[in-house]
């Protein structure tokens, strides 16, 4: 076990850090004879896929990692992106629905299909570099998308044939566009019915959206790397939704005109074969859900949802047997997300759960369709607790006990669940627990490593602290304290994100293990981490109060919390620094600029500078754009204030940020020059929006401490 008693950046540089070796992909085949997830070997990062056998209880490794992970395409290197994929080895696979002892597992080089039941392994060569390979419920075809068509391929006769393929350049079919795989976390761009009689597939056009380049200046010649990229106002990627058999025929569009332009957020069929589309409109006020019945050519609207800010999307949706909806939604009197049953032949709407708190995920329904399991906030927001409900009823039970995050996965016949648990005070722990009553008292089977204890490792464990603001809010912070109190006065850092759609302070291992707020706090600094207003998991109203204002309310949330740990804690107020990653390196430009009398040393990492430089999905959401809230994007621009930049700033960003383009730290550099002020850079020219590899995060561990440690 390592100790980090005495941090150092290689530790802050190596992944996984301690205790965060646990199962990930969890699954259970579609038979539930099989548990199966990925775990990495010690000191690793490269997961392998194991298996549980729940008839026996055996637990065995059945596929070891891929050699070849240093040789993906451009295609596959930015879906691992969207995804923030910092695994290597094997990190995705699916059962095939109807025959689950067929498992594909998609490398670089082929695609992979696993016979769990004998070992046997079937190489198909011929597959090296497709895109997002879906094994057929049957387990003899496979669909992927091969340069500009969707296709199929047979096991058996080792044929390809090709569905349809994009008819002009820069189109595409069969993938998620890209705000698709950012902003609404939709992966796949294809989809499959049950029965394999009907695939749907998204068509996507660039052609009016200008490239944007990067270049790689490291390459003998340099590599010029463009990307048709939305911004903020400007033209959207076209995008339609077609049908097809999948044995081949002509293609029916759905078409949803009467609502404007629209993202495509979610996709899938329902029992009966009907397929159920949500649309989001462009401004994000109307969420709009379609049944289309391939058979008949006939499309509905099922239910519209809208909100005067903007409508969050989640992909919960659950077809009951009475032929009924379970999905969430916010839009009910406690402005909390809420598990809501549709009724769609009668139009009616019936909400299971209510309260301020809310329902995270929704687990697992039960084959009857009387209950559900669901995650939920219900006990504090810093925590998430696995309930039962009866759908009924609407009364809940509590199925986990210990304080702290618990995430869950059921079988689909409700007799076994995951738990994967953790704490600040104890790393993950994951159990799969036999829910029969009769095998209550039968041990849990322990998945992965052993948990660890922050005492183990000669770690500090964050204090949760609340500060309470003027008109009752309520902030959630956490505060690492320095290991030893060597002055009448500490100097503070703030650890900062800051934006929508993320919330950093809960109770959970991640929390303890940082590594940098520890480094920090070993070296006789406070740390904080603060969720400001704006956050997630708290409701409408404490989420929306950054509506067509960034750059505002969040930075006095994080002042008015600076403000209490002054008041309780032996803090040096002249000593105060910041750092943050994308919306958290806005945030600490924010914070140097907009109060130079309290923030003195700032590293900036990704950060935007200007929000008419990004993305529509994401920025229109919470801003408009810049002809209906023109006022907002100044006031947003740190690029406006760099004359009262006063304190030290470091900034760090990737030449090849596709997501946060470089721009955006060249602008900012460009007005600091104007106004003849200092700073500093470092640029990592082969990097992304997600730094990886341990010499590039060593290099930000080391550039972000030392000037901490020489600056405040």
């Amino acid at each position: 076990m390592k100790s980090y008693a005495d941090i150092t950046w290689n530790d802050i540089a190596s992944i996984p850090v301690e205790g965060m070796r646990v199962p990930l992909g969890i699954k259970f085949s579609p038979d539930n004879a099989f548990l199966t997830y990925l775990l990495s070997p010690e000191e690793s990062s490269h997961l392998e896929l194991w298996a549980v056998n729940l008839a026996t209880r055996q637990v065995v490794k059945i596929a070891g990692t891929s050699a070849d992970d240093g040789n993906r395409t451009l295609d596959e290197e930015l879906r691992r992106e969207r995804q923030r994929m910092p695994w290597e080895g094997i990190t995705s696979y699916q059962f095939a629905a109807d025959a689950p002892q067929y498992v594909l597992i998609p490398t670089t080089s082929s695609v992979r299909i696993l016979n769990l039941t004998t070992g046997e392994i079937d190489v198909i060569d011929d597959l090296a570099g497709v895109q997002d390979p879906y094994l057929l419920p049957s387990a003899q075809e496979i669909v992927y998308v091969r340069e500009k068509s969707l296709c199929v391929f047979n096991r058996q006769t080792r044929q390809e044939r090709c569905l349809v393929t994009a008819s002009r350049p820069r189109v595409t079919v069969g993938l998620a566009e890209y705000v698709a795989q950012e902003e609404f976390d939709r992966a796949h761009g294809f989809f499959v019915s049950s029965d394999m009689k009907w695939i749907a597939f998204e068509e996507v056009d660039t052609q009016e959206i200008p490239d944007y380049t990067m270049t790689d200046l490291t390459l003998d010649p340099p590599w010029a790397e463009r990307h048709p990229y939305p911004f903020v106002g400007k033209q959207n990627a076209f995008t339609r939704l077609g049908v097809m058999p999948l044995a081949g025929g002509d293609v029916d569009w759905i078409h949803w005109d009467e609502f404007g332009e629209c993202y495509i957020t979610d996709v899938r069929f329902s029992p009966d074969q009907d397929l159920i589309v949500q649309v989001l409109t462009r401004d994000q006020k109307s969420l709009i859900v379609l049944r289309y019945n391939p058979r008949e050519k006939r499309r509905t609207v099922l239910w519209v949802e809208t909100a005067p800010e903007w409508v969050n999307i989640t992909h919960d949706l659950v077809f009951l047997p009475s032929g009924d909806i379970l999905t969430t939604s916010e839009s009910n009197p406690d402005g909390f997300r809420h598990l809501v049953i549709r009724n769609l032949h009668h139009a009616t709407t019936t909400w299971v759960t209510h309260g301020p708190w809310m329902v995270t995920e929704i687990v697992g329904v039960s084959e009857d369709g009387r209950s559900v399991v669901f995650q939920a906030t219900k006990e504090s927001p810093l925590e998430r607790h696995i309930y039962q409900a009866d759908l009924s009823t609407s009364e809940i039970s509590r199925l986990t006990s210990l304080p702290g995050i618990h995430q869950a996965l059921l079988s689909s016949d409700f007799r076994w669940m995951v738990d994967q648990y953790s704490s600040l005070s104890v790393s993950p722990r994951t159990e799969l627990i036999d829910l029969r009553q009769e095998q209550k008292g039968e041990e849990n089977i322990r998945l992965g490593p052993e948990p660890v204890r922050a005492e183990d490792l000669g770690l500090k464990e964050p204090k949760i602290i609340t500060v309470d603001l003027s008109d009752g809010t309520r902030l959630y912070g956490a505060l690492y304290q320095p290991y030893a109190h060597n002055f009448s006065k500490h100097p503070v850092i703030v650890s900062v994100y800051g934006g929508p759609h993320a919330q950093l302070v809960i109770n959970g291992w991640n929390m303890t293990v940082d590594l940098s707020a520890q480094y920090f706090a070993q070296h006789g600094y406070f740390v904080i981490k603060a969720d400001n207003r704006g956050s997630r998991n708290r409701g409408k109203e404490f989420e929306q109060a950054l509506y067509r204002r960034f750059g505002t309310i969040e930075l006095e949330d994080q002042v008015a919390v600076l403000d209490w740990v002054h008041q309780h804690y032996p803090t040096d107020p002249e000593r105060i620094g910041i750092y943050g990653w994308s919306y958290g390196g806005y945030m600490t430009l924010n914070a140097l600029m907009k109060a130079p009398h309290v923030f003195k040393v700032g590293v900036a990492g990704a950060p935007v500078t200007d929000f008419r430089y990004y993305d529509t999905a994401y920025t229109e959401r919470y801003m408009g754009n810049d002809e209906t809230n023109h006022a907002g994007y100044e006031q947003a621009s740190v690029n406006n204030f760099a004359s009262q930049l006063a304190g030290k700033l470091l900034i760090i960003h990737g030449l090849l940020d596709e997501n946060v383009h470089f721009r955006h730290t060249a602008l900012l550099v460009n007005a600091l020059i104007r106004e003849h002020k200092d700073f500093s850079l470092l640029t990592l020219p082969k990097s992304r929006h997600m730094p990886r590899g341990f010499d590039v995060l060593y290099m930000i561990a080391r550039k972000r401490s030392e000037f901490f440690l020489n600056n405040l």
